[in-house]
């Protein structure tokens, strides 16, 4: 057994292991703290905005992030709203974000993995929690079925800032999600199980003044075992389950659009030892199921023939057999060398990926205050997400497999990072980083907006520079991170868009944030924690509006009898910039003991405190700017019975 720190300093080439105290830390308009504000204070962590759910990590799309929940995978657990996720701290036992360069023991991702470990219910006696804010209520318990062998967990939250945010922020904010979570545990001698599920709903519109309302759900159930066996010396990881995502686009035609995802996994991690080197292997195997309806205007292609007003569909198996193999050695006491090796197989196309990767870590000095990492790999991945990107007011994706014919989707991690410890407060990070992607799906452009189940192939190259320090000296905690990136994409004219007259075309995408600087404090008074964040970030690529016309789709359309209809053209993609974003946060708590085994946990705060007008996007189809929230302020109370 080991103990392993946390803190935002605590990065190994690119893994950062996040713990509930992290995480409450960071001020959010709820009771405790959320894993989704947290993710955002780190350096390589972009979102779209204030709203959408969605997280780019060092360059990737959301569509090439790896969600787990113990070994569950699950699409999309952010809420429309990203102040919230899923996973509030009260049901996290720790969280491995793996913003690249992660190990052979995942596979499906060519950008970043985020493993999350939910804790067990109380084993020894029940105690249940209810707290409300302006933005969301929760309640939660917990207890023991037979002590110290089975318990049960069970939360549920459900927003309320749809009825009270006009009243705080003076403009409506149409958002509306909630989600549960239940957990029962077992433990016996040798063996532990837990069976997990969660459901999550998200209902709303990005832009209120503009009639495209948008949706999500995810409903997972899954069983993982974890045994030990003294006459076997290993252990064995087992997982199984079934995952659900639905997704839903109602645009301003009043036509409806949706995305679905069935996936049901199977799962075994092994240990073993050969020539005396103990090494860890793995077999995983996934049954997925893709449905899209995608109904007019958007068209569907056959053969050469592009038919309109008969809309576009999508119904797909695939069957996914992946395997990997990975060993840890010491040559000397301060260096560790963990290569491994991923394999993929579709049953459609036999032919299988060829991932390798290694990670490194070097302890020059012999001792934790000085440490040098590394890590290379090869990643593939055989699901593919469609979105017209232009768009920043849809976060509408099309999911679906990687046609037979078309060429996997690959990226090349490196990553090179250095830890230093400085006296006994200070301490200090800094990770470089490069990723190499081929074959990266995006929709095919046209002048105007719309979805599509057609696509180009794109390269993408991302450079990056995270530099971190961290001062804990309590009553005092203080955290300052600044990164440095470029995302860039090259694909072919001819096959991405019609009307540029170039042979390639290079462009920044809307998530190339450049610039980011974040600083946390965090500062004890008494019986008082005050927490304060400040963020920022350099303007993001957008694509301005080139002119509105009348389209008339000859000769499906006779011009005599049907003046058409009005729609935008879009410019040359990503031709602008947005403004600069700027936030600070501010939050203040207190525990109040009201008796023995009662407690009452009060937090008065302001998210964008000091009404800091930011631009999320410019909306081409109502000729309108958008904003993020303004000032946001909340007041929160949690009755804890223990």
């Amino acid at each position: 057994v080991s103990g392993q720190r946390s803190g935002a300093v605590q990065r190994v080439a690119g893994k950062q292991s996040i713990s509930v105290t992290d995480i409450q830390l960071i001020p959010a308009p709820g009771p405790g703290g959320d894993l989704s504000v947290y993710l955002q204070t780190l350096p390589g962590v972009v979102t779209s905005g204030d709203r959408g759910g969605e997280l780019f990590i060092r360059g990737g799309t959301p569509a090439q992030n790896l969600i787990l929940v113990d070994k569950m995978p699950i699409v999309k657990p952010f809420h429309i709203s990203n102040l919230f996720s899923a996973f509030p701290q009260s049901v996290i036992s720790n969280v491995d974000l793996y913003a690249g360069g992660f190990g052979a023991e995942y596979e499906g991702a060519t950008s970043s993995v985020m493993d999350v470990s939910l804790r067990q219910g109380n084993m020894r006696k029940f105690e249940s929690q209810v707290a409300a804010s302006p933005y969301i209520i929760s309640a939660l318990a917990e207890g023991p079925i037979k002590q110290d062998q089975q318990s049960l967990l069970v939360m549920g939250r459900y927003s309320v800032i749809e009825q009270a945010g006009p009243e705080l922020t003076g403009e409506e904010v149409p958002l509306k999600f909630s989600d549960m979570l239940a957990r029962y545990s077992v433990n016996w001698e040798g063996l532990t199980c837990n069976l997990t599920a969660i459901h999550t709903y998200d209902r709303g519109k990005i832009n209120p003044q503009r009639n495209v309302s948008l949706g999500w759900e995810n409903t997972a159930v899954g069983a993982r075992c974890l045994g030990f066996s003294e006459e076997l010396r290993n252990s064995v990881d087992f997982t199984i389950g079934w995952s659900k995502y639905t997704s839903t686009e109602v645009g301003f035609d009043d036509l409806g659009r949706t995305s679905n995802i069935s996936v049901g996994y199977l799962r075994m991690d092994n240990s073993g030892t050969a020539f005396d080197y103990p090494f860890n292997y793995g077999l995983r195997w996934n049954l997925n199921f893709y449905e899209a309806n995608l109904d007019e205007p958007f068209p569907e292609i056959t053969g050469k023939e592009q038919r309109f007003g008969l809309g576009a569909t999508l119904e797909e198996y695939t069957s996914v057999f992946s395997a990997y193999v990975a060993t840890d050695f010491k040559p000397f006491n301060t260096l560790t060398i963990s290569p491994g090796i991923t394999t993929q197989i579709r049953q459609e196309n036999i032919s299988a990926t060829f991932e390798p990767r290694i990670r490194m870590t070097w302890l020059p000095l012999g001792t934790e205050n000085q440490e040098i990492s590394f890590a290379l790999g090869k990643y593939a991945q055989l699901r593919e997400a469609i979105t017209d990107e232009r768009d920043a007011g849809t976060v509408f994706y099309v999911y679906k497999p990687v046609n037979v014919d078309d060429p996997v989707p690959t990226s090349v991690h490196a990553i090179l990072g250095y830890r230093q410890r400085i006296g006994e407060f200070i301490e200090a990070n800094i990770e470089t980083y490069y990723k190499n992607n081929q074959n990266v799906p995006v929709a095919e452009w046209t002048r105007e907006p719309g979805n599509t189940i057609r696509t180009a192939f794109a390269d993408a190259e991302t450079f990056g520079l995270d530099v971190q320090f961290e001062v804990n000296a309590q009553p005092l905690y203080l955290t300052v991170g600044y990164g440095l990136a470029e995302v860039e994409y090259r694909a072919s004219a001819n096959d991405l868009v019609a009307w540029i007259d170039t042979d390639e075309f290079v462009y920044n995408p809307s998530h190339d944030r450049r610039h980011q600087l974040n600083v946390l404090a965090s500062y004890k008074i008494g019986k008082f924690t005050a927490n304060a964040i400040w963020r920022y970030s350099s303007g993001a690529p957008y694509t301005k509006l080139y002119a509105i016309d009348l389209i008339v789709r000859v000769p499906y359309q006779d011009p005599l009898e049907n003046q058409g209809k009005a729609v935008t053209l879009y410019s040359v993609p990503f031709d602008g910039t947005l403004p600069a974003f700027q936030r600070l946060d501010v939050s203040i708590d207190r525990k109040f003991q009201l008796s023995s085994g009662v407690e009452l946990e009060t937090e008065i705060g302001a998210i964008n405190s000091y009404d800091m007008t930011n631009v999320f996007y410019f909306d081409v189809n109502t000729l309108r700017q958008v904003n993020e929230l303004p000032l946001l302020p909340y007041a929160s109370i949690s009755l804890n019975i223990k």
